[in-house]
């Protein structure tokens, strides 16, 4: 059976800080920020980007602990030139929890964290068409 689901619309996530978050989506990767309802925005602050076709949506909540692993729920964000993007995110400080590299697929990958501690994995793997 064919499913019925054409696409993901948008994955959210929760930081700690929204301003924190801004800077590193939206500042850092260079995320392109949506304007969101103004009754989201009213009783939820955070931000929206667009990601291709997808939409990243997050939402501030104070006291947010992310999980302690080092890697298990996150993020996978798709570059055409990884290379320049880790250069770019080890100027600004960024720490990786697994270092930039490639694997035995060729595919490369590096794995960091926000601001608020959520996984965020770079990677250059072949996208779906």
């Amino acid at each position: 059976m064919k499913s019925p689901i054409d696409a993901c619309h948008h994955v959210a996530i929760v930081v700690r800080d929204a301003a924190a978050a801004r800077e590193f989506y939206g500042e850092l990767l260079g995320l392109e920020e949506l304007e969101r309802p103004a009754e989201v925005g009213a009783r939820f602050p955070g931000a929206w980007y667009r990601i291709g076709a997808l939409e990243l949506h997050v939402f501030e909540q104070a006291g947010f602990a992310p999980l302690a692993a080092r890697i298990g729920p996150h993020l996978a964000l798709h570059t055409s030139n990884f290379d320049a993007l880790v250069a770019r995110l080890r100027d600004r400080g960024c720490a990786f929890a697994v270092d930039p590299g490639r694997g035995p697929d060729g595919v490369a990958r590096a794995i960091l964290r926000d601001p608020s501690g959520n996984v965020v994995e770079i990677t250059d793997a072949a996208l779906l068409t």
